[in-house]
């Protein structure tokens, strides 16, 4: 796990940026969002948890590997809306893209808990960084080590202790140093976490707990969460563009220089 660059400008300025959205638009405004890949490298939009779909006219990027089904961060510049006709929703110049950690809940039991790490992990601000969007819990997370050493991040239920007293499902947010020994400057990561197997067959949300402890062994976080299923606003890839202009992602209508 490594902090780069666009994870520190999504984590300064993810709640300063507005989500309204106008006519008008200028190149030098940007957005930052988490986003799923639809499509191919021939030819494909991104999908805002938000349910904004975005066709890359135009990219800093070209490089990036394209694979479907991906989530990730997206910094974005509109370009113009789309007509009528079209399944998506805006003409985007994609400035930059940041892969995120992407994982299901992880089974804790004692064969995997020495993998699995009991070390101290804090999130600073419980009400801003975390969040559920696109039937993702999304932790914006702080640990102490080196950027360069590889450190692992997972959120676990036990299977020794998976429900509170009350019945609510368990969820810990696990990280193991891998025996860093640098503890300085704390660094900063962030994840998303599959929920859809915290629903049993009919249910549409759930209330869990999610915890974290700190370099005392104490859970700092103990928050109590309710999980409600949304249907992802995913369009069929045969519709998004005709096999005749898939060349159109590689011939953007704005020049960049």
């Amino acid at each position: 796990m490594k902090t780069n660059k666009l994870l520190l400008l999504i984590i300064f300025s993810l709640f300063l940026l507005s989500g309204c959205k106008e006519e008008g638009y200028s190149l030098d405004d940007y957005w930052i969002s988490i986003g799923t890949i639809v499509g191919n490298k021939d030819y494909y939009i991104v999908v805002t948890d938000d349910g904004d779909r975005l066709y890359p006219s135009a990219t800093y990027v070209p490089a990036y590997p394209i694979r479907p089904g991906k989530r990730l961060w997206v910094n974005y510049t509109i370009l113009g809306d789309a007509e009528e006709n079209k399944n998506f929703d805006y003409y985007v110049r994609i400035n930059d893209f940041d892969d995120i950690l992407t994982k299901d809940i992880l089974i804790l039991t004692p064969e995997n808990a020495d993998s699995i790490g009991h070390d101290p992990v804090w999130v600073y601000d419980q009400d801003k960084d975390i969040w559920i969007s696109n039937n993702y819990l999304n932790i914006f997370f702080v640990y102490e080590g080196s950027p360069y050493w590889a450190h692992y991040i997972n959120v676990v239920s036990d299977i020794d202790n998976p429900l509170t007293p009350d019945g609510k499902p368990i969820l810990e947010l696990r990280h193991n140093s891998n025996y860093d020994p640098h503890t300085e400057p704390p660094l900063k990561g962030f994840i998303s976490i599959n929920l859809l197997s915290l629903l049993e067959e009919g249910q549409d949300s759930v209330e869990f707990v999610l915890r974290a402890i700190d370099e005392n062994g104490n859970y700092a976080l103990d928050k109590e969460m309710t999980y409600k299923y949304t249907t992802p606003v995913v369009p069929p890839i045969d519709s998004i563009l005709e096999p005749s202009s898939n060349a159109e992602l590689f011939q953007p209508d704005y020049k960049i220089e």
